[in-house]
């Protein structure tokens, strides 16, 4: 149904900030353990749209496999927690290369459907972990743009029969 699920987005943006922050995991997932050392977590925040849906046919030929798409574009807020030493210069690596040519380049490489838009400034926000002890914890929101369509089946047809009949009056 979608062709680019977030699941997929999380993946591609996590392809992008591992060499810069290190090891991304998706948040909210229940019973994971919080990782060790130098990671982050990613959390969706919003799907915001930014156009109207466009229809597309997807006429393959074939009743079988032919489909109607919807397409749009969305701005997808994803926010970032960098954990662990160096949190800090990490954060502002991450932020700094977002809104660059590299950024856009990289991410372009990574799916072509997705576009880096921009980068909240990182803020320090540190926790107390299950340990009771203050971890080191830099946050920011990367705003990407993602192009998303949705298909469903739908019959078509490339000829038709037409016959005429007399009709009394």
């Amino acid at each position: 149904m979608n062709d680019y699920t977030l699941d997929e987005i999380i993946d591609d943006l996590a392809g992008y900030i591992e060499p810069i922050a290190g090891t991304c995991q998706q948040a909210q997932a229940n019973r994971v353990p919080m990782l060790k050392g130098q990671f982050c977590i990613l959390t969706p925040l919003r799907f915001t749209r930014l156009s109207t849906t466009r229809d597309i046919k997807q006429d393959t030929g074939s009743p079988a496999t032919s489909a109607m798409g919807y397409t749009e574009v969305r701005q997808a807020d994803i926010q970032v927690d960098i954990y662990g030493q160096g949190a800090g210069d990490r954060a502002i690596a991450l932020e700094t290369t977002f809104a660059s040519s590299y950024g856009y380049d990289t991410i372009k490489t990574i799916d072509a459907r997705i576009a880096p838009l921009y980068s909240s400034p990182a803020i320090q926000a540190p926790m107390i972990d299950a340990e009771s002890q203050w971890q080191e914890r830099w946050t920011l929101t990367l705003s990407l743009q993602a192009h998303i369509t949705v298909s469903f089946p739908q019959d078509y047809f490339d000829k038709a029969e037409i016959t005429l009949q007399q009709v009394d009056i």
